[in-house]
């Protein structure tokens, strides 16, 4: 009976110590078991936004670059049988537009010549800041800005010309709209305002150029959205 006794006391700390070695080697499995349930958690938890954020805002702002081209220099040149013409680049962001007018033109002789000056031809350059009350550079618009205003003249009984330059101020507005995808035409106004009187003189005779002109015309233009 001690025989029998003893070996189940042995019995009895073998399996004891064996539960605790198996114990002891389930816990890493169930702490690895664990980190593998929490880990899609985690990554569910972070924004999605965070490597987006930058190109949505990027994505918000709408740039293009386009061209137009006026008539009114044409057909008012046209009178006096010679050439005009207005080309107008410009590069537009979001509701705003930069423009820049490269124009020549010849006033006809009835609007600008005088009893001694006729063939009175302008060559003119400004940049003018517009803007837009809606998006997609369509719409109504306004805008003003300045340039440089190059008058020659001739005189009517002496081969000779003479000429000024004077900046000058522009303001207008318009509205374009959109026939065909970026294809627009634009009905518009315009005011030219010299900034300065100066007069033109040949052999003493003197010629004042016109303080102001107006304009009412019809442009037709495209763009490309960068």
């Amino acid at each position: 009976m001690p025989s029998i006794h003893g070996n189940t006391v042995v019995l009895k700390t073998l399996l004891a110590v064996m539960t605790f070695c198996m114990v002891l080697t389930g816990i890493p499995a169930l702490a690895q078991d664990e980190a593998k349930r929490k880990i899609p958690f985690e990554i569910e938890e972070r924004s999605p936004d965070e490597g987006t954020q930058p190109a949505l805002s990027r994505s918000q702002h709408r740039m293009a670059l386009g061209v137009a081209i006026d008539p009114f220099p044409t057909v008012i040149s046209a009178v006096d049988r010679r050439f005009g013409l207005s080309v107008q680049p410009w590069f537009g962001i979001d509701n705003f537009k930069v423009r820049i007018d490269i124009t020549h033109l010849r006033m006809p002789d009835a609007l600008a010549g005088t009893r001694y000056f006729y063939k009175n031809d302008i060559d003119m350059g400004a940049v003018i800041l517009e803007f837009f009350f809606s998006k997609n550079f369509e719409g109504f618009r306004i805008g003003s800005g300045f340039g440089i205003w190059d008058n020659s003249i001739s005189h009517k009984y002496f081969t000779k010309k003479g000429g000024s330059i004077s900046a000058f101020f522009t303001i207008g507005g318009g509205y374009v709209w959109k026939f065909y995808k970026t294809l627009y035409i634009e009905p518009c106004l315009a005011l030219d305002i010299l900034l300065s009187k100066e007069t033109i003189s040949i052999y003493g005779f003197k010629y004042r150029p016109l303080p102001l002109s107006g304009e009412i015309s019809l442009k037709f233009g495209l763009y490309f959205d960068i």
